[in-house]
């Protein structure tokens, strides 16, 4: 119910956005359409841009330091490159504190614009895999992008997970919802919600107010915000550097 649903309201995205789109702007990293300049979210991040051009090549890194006592620095160098006209393919190391925990290969493509260029569309699939013990896990998501004004844009991704944990085998819902506001050409605030159903190991749910700044093909994300699972709630801070090429 909660797909049809979902999926019903984003065939009516394009045709209630409004207002003028800025100009492309350049500095494509940390969007999720350069053409109609979408932020991109930062702790689920995109392989590259939807719709972004052949031969694109960008690195960064996700950076999640838990408020809690005990609780390691997590994060995940990756690079990113565009094989086609709005097809890349991006390979990913997570790590928490000086360990490798595993390794994510992720491939994503763009399908078309709707609206007026108010929307657009895409995919993602996602494998990973991790090294010290028999666990992984696979997504498949469908992607949307909505300029509905000149300072209001929000970016969807929704779609089923399938992952193994402790010798158990289970299928989830992954949604991550973002919603932006674009104070400058260079620089937007947002909010990212993820939210994971229960899988093979656990549900969970993440919410981040965050900025993005961008600058001469340097990107820069920064936020704050609260994680649950396994009933228990936790604040962290997180941030994400990338450099494109």
């Amino acid at each position: 119910m909660l797909v049809r649903f979902l999926s019903l309201l984003w065939i009516a995205l394009p045709f209630c956005a409004e207002g003028a789109l800025p100009e492309h702007d350049p500095d494509e990293g940390t969007l999720a359409s350069g053409r109609l300049g979408i932020p991109e979210p930062m702790v689920y991040d995109l392989v590259r841009p939807l719709g972004a051009p052949k031969g694109e090549l960008e690195i960064n890194s996700l950076f999640l330091r838990p408020l809690s006592r005990g609780q390691s620095l997590q994060w995940a160098p990756e690079i990113e490159y565009t094989f086609a006209q709005g097809h890349g393919i991006e390979f990913e190391v997570p790590a928490e504190g000086g360990s490798i925990e595993s390794f994510k290969l992720a491939v994503q493509g763009t399908v078309f614009a709707l609206g007026r260029e108010k929307t657009i569309w895409g995919w993602q699939v996602l494998a990973e895999r991790w090294g010290h013990e028999k666990r992984w896990k696979g997504d498949f998501l469908l992607l949307n992008g909505v300029r509905w004004s000149s300072r209001w844009s929000t970016f969807s991704m929704l779609g089923p997970r399938r992952e193994r944990a402790s010798a158990h085998t289970a299928s989830a819902l992954v949604w991550n919802q973002s919603v932006f506001h674009h104070t400058a050409r260079t620089f937007s605030v947002g909010v990212e919600s993820n939210l994971a159903s229960r899988g093979a190991s656990g549900g969970a749910w993440l919410v981040t107010p965050q900025v993005t700044w961008r600058r001469s093909r340097y990107n820069f994300q920064a936020g704050a915000g609260m994680r649950q699972s396994e009933q228990r709630r936790r604040p962290l801070l997180a941030w994400r550097i990338s450099r494109e090429f």
